[in-house]
């Protein structure tokens, strides 16, 4: 019996043209916080992360890396973000496309991957060597469920 796969290989994976609103209601059906971008020949780009979405939410004094700031003079309310929210909808992909943080092959050692996952990667696009194509993502679901024998 073949040894089963510790990734996912039926993954979503976004284009660079598909809008932020798309990959946004995608995330939220998949239930996922990042999602892999590839070109026309499946190849990785990067990743779409809802961190870097968030960060275009925030206002430019949030993000200068001085702890967390007091946004005590905005007055942000929900109402207010879904609207910052909406002008953002309609850009690209390719425009919040970030590189990953890891890759990994089909032969990376599950062990490996472990460690990634235990030193805090979240989700981890699986490579092909030869080709660059996305085969698969990694994540700690996906590993329980090999444990468990479930499958991802």
């Amino acid at each position: 019996m073949p040894e089963q796969l510790i990734y996912n290989a039926a993954c979503p994976a976004l284009d660079q043209g598909d809008s932020v609103g798309d990959a946004t209601r995608r995330m939220l059906a998949d239930r996922v916080t990042d999602l892999p971008v590839v070109d026309a020949e499946g190849r990785l780009v990067g990743m779409f992360k809802l961190d870097r979405l968030f960060a275009s939410l925030l206002p430019k004094a949030a993000l200068l890396g001085y702890g967390v700031p007091d946004l005590a003079f905005v007055s942000d309310s929900l109402g207010e973000l879904r609207a910052k929210m909406r002008e953002v909808e309609d850009g690209k992909v390719g425009d919040f496309v970030v590189r990953p943080d890891h890759v990994v092959h089909p032969d990376t050692s599950p062990l490996e991957i472990v460690l990634l996952l235990y030193k805090g990667a979240n989700n981890i696009p699986v490579v092909a060597r030869d080709s660059g194509r996305l085969v698969g993502m990694a994540g700690a679901r996906d590993v329980l469920a090999a444990l468990h024998g479930t499958g991802a």
